[in-house]
């Protein structure tokens, strides 16, 4: 009912009424204090790391979690974070940090190198960790992931603030897998006392520590008093609701009662840039990201690729990036534009619906086919479905589609044996790397029983030839040919719909400041502080 009284009482307004409620107080410098606000349209599912595998979830890990090495704001260029200077060997091979002094986790207990040889560890020994792939470089981790051995020697603790990593082969995108939250600091003690419940008593070694956490509807956070920089917690706390619609998110942002909205639906996107008060608060940001339809290649009619190539053709990719309020770009593969090793001469499959018919023919599918469809309960997921659908009917595809909630999603999409057969997917990647798009939805090796990355079961020992010389690559040059390669390989056998790259929008309260999205993070709430009045209260216009 209030959320029927609030929508009722914004229609009532007219549009003069609909600017920001609120101005900035006028600060010349950032100021401490305040609650920042925003929202997801998801639960979190965990804030252990080494399970913590959607973006949401990365919006308060990556605010409560240091590691080695991190981002500059709003960049993808490595800094120093938790180690004060690096060195790598010039085979590639070794690493070595040197921690910063008098580092401490959010509990005054100090963080100390063997706490990232136990937070390794810890991932190498988990089957069922969609990280412990990442790893696997690592000299000993292969032995560790098949329980032959207790610890990993590739990982040595040289005191308490000296760290060095050997790996078994280069592996050219390593540094950016240790700005990943599994490179976050983990004190055996920390993991023993929380146990089972490791997933809801994150070691906070960075801005913010979990304060209190509902799970499902909301979660806070508040500032860890013993962190080094306090330019990176000028909010008191951040206050994050799960499960809100993007709907029922804009309504609330207009009230005022969020700081933050993000993802907007294409229609409140195209007003709020139609609006001379707003634009200026209306942020995008390219991100990593690829979107289409997943297809389990093992099974029919999916196991042939003339099938596949014609559901390519028959989908309309230009309509999407209309659809979606200018909000995409066309895809032709999984890598988006601007990664090393896109190979950019490729151009997106043409909407084509004779070919596709013709090719739906020759694979004995002329008659027409049914095919069973998953999506998500999602405003843009939705439209593209739909989108979709209308175009594949018009080659004789009938989608049969259903709806599944986001954390069932997860649980079946990548199911060895009784999973999805045909649905909607995404994937964002874990860090600024051809490597991270790739290997794990394409790669034989991320095919498991207990939950594959690779969830379209694609197998190709062409690509994973491709794919583990790249990995250790050190030529630039040489490793971007390389990845051009892989490139055309998965857009002729197409396990994909390749549909598009996402552009991520935002809009915020005009008293938020400093803050900016992030191509990795998406959401980097650390780099934000609120202009507010004296009372510490938003200033009304």
């Amino acid at each position: 009912m209030r959320l029927l009284a609030l929508a009722l009482a914004l229609l009532a307004c007219d549009a003069r009424d609909r600017g920001p409620r609120f101005r900035p107080a006028g600060a010349a410098s950032p100021q401490a204090g305040g609650t920042l606000r925003l929202s997801a349209k998801d639960a979190v599912r965990t804030l252990d790391p080494a399970y913590a595998y959607d973006d949401i979830t990365g919006w308060p890990l990556h605010a409560m979690l240091d590691t080695l090495v991190g981002y500059k704001p709003g960049s993808t260029q490595l800094e120093a974070q938790l180690a004060e200077r690096w060195d790598r060997s010039s085979d590639g091979r070794t690493y070595r940090f040197w921690l910063r002094e008098g580092l401490r986790y959010a509990d005054g207990a100090p963080i100390v190198a063997a706490d990232f040889k136990h937070a390794f560890e810890r991932v190498l020994s988990l089957a069922d960790s969609p990280y412990q792939s990442f790893l696997q470089d690592i000299d000993g981790a292969v032995d560790l992931i098949e329980h032959r051995a207790t610890a990993c020697r590739g990982i040595r603790a040289l005191g308490e603030g000296e760290l060095e990593i050997q790996l078994a082969r280069p592996n050219a995108a390593f540094l950016y897998i240790l700005a990943a939250k599994i490179a976050a600091p983990l004190p055996a003690a920390h993991e023993a006392a929380a146990g089972d419940q490791l997933r809801r008593r994150p070691a906070a070694s960075g801005p913010y520590r979990l304060a209190a956490w509902s799970e499902g509807e909301r979660l806070v956070l508040e500032r860890n008093p013993y962190y080094r920089d306090p330019s990176r917690q000028r909010p008191e706390r951040i206050v994050m609701l799960e499960n809100v619609p993007r709907d029922v998110q804009f309504l609330m942002f207009e009230r005022g009662e969020l700081e933050l909205a993000e993802r907007l639906s294409a229609a409140d996107l195209a007003w709020l840039r139609d609006r001379a008060d707003w634009a200026p608060y209306v942020q995008g940001q390219a991100m990593m990201t690829a979107y289409g339809a997943r297809m389990d290649v093992r099974r029919r009619p999916f196991d042939d690729r003339r099938v596949r190539q014609a559901l390519n053709y028959a989908v309309n990719k230009d309509y999407t990036t209309t659809l979606l309020a200018r909000t995409t770009t066309p895809s032709h593969g999984i890598l988006p534009p601007g990664m090393p090793g896109r190979d950019d001469a490729l151009r997106p499959y043409p909407c084509d619906p004779a070919r596709a018919r013709a090719l739906l023919a020759e694979a004995g599918y002329g008659a027409g086919l049914v095919l069973d469809y998953t999506t998500i309960p999602d405003e843009e997921a939705a439209k593209v479905t739909a989108s979709m659908q209308a175009d594949l009917a018009a080659i004789g595809v009938t989608l049969r589609v259903s709806v599944m909630a986001w954390p069932t999603y997860l649980t079946q999409v990548g199911k060895a044996e009784g999973g999805l057969p045909f649905s909607y997917t995404g994937w964002i990647a874990d860090f600024p790397d051809p490597g991270a798009f790739l290997d794990p939805k394409f790669h034989s090796g991320r095919i498991s029983a207990e939950g594959s990355a690779n969830d379209s079961f694609y197998r190709s020992a062409e690509l994973d030839g491709v794919l583990d010389a790249a990995r250790t690559e050190l030529d630039e040059q040489r490793r971007a040919e390389l990845y051009r390669r892989a490139e055309r390989i998965l857009y002729d056998d197409a396990p994909w719909i390749w549909n598009y790259h996402q552009l991520m929008t935002e809009v915020s309260q005009p008293y938020v400041r400093g803050y900016t999205l992030h191509p990795v993070w998406l959401r980097d709430l650390t780099t934000a502080w609120l202009d507010l009045g004296p009372d510490g209260e938003p200033v009304p216009r």
